[in-house]
């Protein structure tokens, strides 16, 4: 595992509550851009999977739709690793909607009303109101939002067998069912891998289970 000993301790010492989730994004590092999943998340930092990460100490840029900041990565291992943002400017619920809330000098929610009042009464510059959203739903991210419920299908199925695999009786008479429970879950893994990459060719070639490959290829 590799760490930056005093990153790590500042990490710590200003680590801030954490949400578990499970959301697609890509980390943009070193001219690679590669897809990874939030597997946690605060306003200060994450915790991110997938195939190929940046060591430690390196400068990123993590994006989700239109959400994206800067951040360095504290630690790596095993797959995973920790990245502390450059700003708290954006909050854990944006992250999830993959995009922006209104601010204003900011302030959100109620206290961008507040604010906003506030500077009606000093006679201070206003916001410009948003643009009014078409009818038509949103399907510029349709991509991106199907490979989020993609890895949803596979925590869920990840959880189902672990609580199976916790009864030896279970183990005894299902265990060709308890494997073919797994390898759904490899299959939905490989699948939300190859639909967020940037090049899916390369991301089916890269499969290592050889049945899934040569029915993708076929």
């Amino acid at each position: 595992m590799y760490v930056d000993a005093s990153m790590a301790a500042r990490a710590a010492k200003e680590r801030q509550p954490r949400k578990n989730l499970l959301l697609a994004a890509t980390i943009e590092a070193d001219g690679l851009r590669v897809p990874v999943r939030i597997r946690n998340l605060s306003e200060g930092g994450a915790m991110v999977d997938g195939s190929a990460l940046p060591r430690t100490g390196t400068l990123l840029t993590l994006t989700r739709a239109e959400i994206e900041v800067g951040g360095r990565v504290v630690w790596q291992t095993q797959g995973r690793c920790g990245v502390a943002f450059d700003t708290t400017a954006i909050t854990v619920d944006e992250w999830v909607s993959g995009n922006r809330v209104a601010s204003f000098q900011g302030h959100r929610g109620q206290a961008r009303v507040d604010a906003i009042q506030q500077a009606v009464r000093s006679g201070g510059e206003l916001p410009a109101e948003p643009a009014m959203a078409g009818a038509a739903p949103d399907l510029a991210n349709l991509g991106t939002r199907l490979v989020e419920e993609i890895y949803h299908v596979r925590e869920l199925l990840d959880r189902l067998g672990e609580r199976l695999i916790d009864d030896p009786h279970v183990i005894a008479a299902h265990m060709a069912s308890l494997q073919n429970l797994d390898r759904a879950s490899q299959i939905l893994d490989h699948l939300g891998a190859i639909l967020g990459a940037d090049d899916p060719a390369a991301a089916v070639d890269a499969v290592a289970m050889q049945e899934l490959r040569a029915r993708l290829m076929r």
